[in-house]
């Protein structure tokens, strides 16, 4: 083999060691997370991966949407009316579900009021529903409710300001120079809005989804697959010039031999 052969191959040998090194160097934090959570996929059933809960603020915040609005919460006597997405808490525990947003809320007479635009809906203060009013049996849009007096409520509407009888079946008009005092949002406890957002986001995710989604990559986001793929491809690579150097590592020894 001439010198100029020779100078070529261990160029090209010193090149191959230079990506083998940097390529390992780069791909070790994913290659080791393919590594430890593919052993632990082996034994995710003997473990029983698939029923351990995590709950934890980050990890729930990975597999679910932010809420595309804040929560809005209203005092109700001793107890707080939240809506979040549709939703009505009392007090942080759901009690309905695809509603539109609340413009206020009350309590008048152990009945807790939550109104929509378009709805009106009692509840006890145990949060049991009594009845859903729609629009055909309001007086028009309701743009706010005032807070209770001792046996009766009053809501601003699109047509004007109306008092409800004891029942909620009729409604009478007030006169213009009756001025409402609506029942304004106000900010809650943090243990009601943290229970709101727990429910929001859901009961956690399973150890088992968890694990799987870091091997996949799912967990990154879009592009995470193709960083696992790299990765995976990066140990084909590795396992490739390991075998090209430990070839040429024997020839040399033969050589000196």
């Amino acid at each position: 083999m001439s010198r100029k052969n020779k100078n070529n191959n261990a160029s090209t040998h010193k090149t191959i060691r230079r990506w083998h090194r940097w390529v390992g160097y780069t791909s070790l934090f994913f290659v080791l997370i393919l590594s430890i959570t593919g052993l632990i996929l082996n034994r995710a059933e003997k473990f029983s991966l698939n029923q351990i809960m995590i709950q934890n603020d980050l990890i729930s915040s990975l597999y679910s949407q932010p809420p595309s609005a804040p929560p809005v919460h209203f005092k109700a006597g001793d107890d707080w009316i939240s809506w979040l997405e549709g939703r009505i808490y009392l007090s942080g525990n759901l009690i309905g579900q695809n509603s539109s947003p609340l413009v206020g809320a009350a309590l008048l007479n152990d009945l807790i009021i939550a109104p929509t635009k378009d709805s009106l809906s009692l509840y006890l203060t145990d949060g049991s529903l009594v009845e859903i009013m729609d629009s055909s049996s309001l007086p028009g849009e309701i743009t706010a409710i005032g807070h209770p007096t001792t046996d009766s409520i009053l809501i601003e509407t699109s047509n004007g300001i109306y008092k409800a009888d004891a029942a909620f079946i009729s409604w009478q008009k007030m006169s213009d120079t009756v001025a409402l005092s609506p029942v304004l949002a106000l900010q809650p406890p943090d243990q009601i809005s943290e229970k709101i957002m727990q429910d929001f986001r859901g009961q956690g995710v399973t150890l088992s989804r968890l694990v799987l989604d870091l091997h996949s990559g799912h967990i990154m986001g879009s592009f995470g697959p193709y960083i696992m793929d790299l990765a995976a491809l990066s140990l084909i690579f590795l396992g490739v010039t390991g075998l090209m150097q430990r070839k040429r590592s024997d020839k040399d020894r033969r050589k000196k031999k």
